[in-house]
């Protein structure tokens, strides 16, 4: 049987449920999402894992998404895997999943509209319309969280089907270096709780700069971000000069 990163023997789906994770055991039967909806269907979505604020750098940002400008990966955030060029045929009509982790979990901060990819010559770049916030870190659905139970059954049981002690770091395991989309069942629960949840957030629940998507604030927050954004572009139009 296969592996995941942490040295996880993957189980079949029927055995899923037998993994706890720290966490008290679901009953057997799930009410899951419907799957009613024609735009869900065949929907593909990527989970993208963005990395915390590094607090040791002075200089620290953390930029990318441009959530104000729909856009992703203009700075080489995850070029090397998902974002390579030659991934960009796989990517396009997509929607991207951000997964941010913190102390309060690993949570889904924002699912794009299905996305157009720019090829960049080292990288890729999402866009996607119409631009919006995400959520507040704090107020974001919960994928993964130790010592209880999120807002996405299936996705938690999955993360669970690993040796790795806790559910977070099996979730961060299965997906942290994933060029391959969801299955569908997993895709199809991800954009139905996402919706809904959104769908009812209150004002206070979006984040109104980017960085209240964060689990905590970078050392050097921009707050330029148009002009930041605009730099990054002309650059890569002209070659990275």
């Amino acid at each position: 049987m296969p592996k995941s990163k942490c040295g996880a023997t993957r189980r079949p789906a029927a055995d899923m449920a037998k993994r706890k994770c720290g966490a008290a055991r679901r009953p057997a039967a799930l009410s899951l999402p419907a799957r009613g909806k024609t735009d869900r269907a065949n929907a593909r979505v990527f989970l993208v894992h963005l990395r915390r604020p590094d607090l040791d750098d002075p200089n620290e940002r953390r930029d990318d998404p441009f959530y104000e400008f729909g856009s992703f990966g203009c700075t080489g955030c995850h070029s090397t895997n998902l974002f390579h060029p030659r991934q960009a045929r796989e990517l396009e009509g997509a929607r991207l999943a951000f997964v941010q982790g913190g102390p309060r979990g690993s949570r889904l901060v924002f699912l794009t509209p299905p996305i157009t990819v720019r090829t960049w010559p080292d990288r890729c770049e999402a866009r996607w319309t119409p631009a919006a916030m995400p959520f507040r870190y704090t107020h974001a659905p919960i994928l993964a969280l130790n010592g209880r139970h999120g807002n996405f059954p299936l996705v938690e049981r999955f993360a669970c089907d690993t040796d790795c002690p806790t559910v977070q770091s099996g979730l961060a395991s299965r997906f942290r270096s994933q060029t391959h989309p969801l299955s569908p069942d997993l895709a199809n629960e991800v954009i139905a709780v996402y919706e809904r949840l959104r769908a009812a957030a209150p004002d206070a629940a979006i984040a109104r700069t980017y960085d209240e998507a964060l689990p905590y604030p970078p050392p050097c927050p921009d707050r330029n971000r148009e002009a930041t954004y605009q730099r990054i572009i002309r650059e890569l139009e002209c070659g990275g000069e």
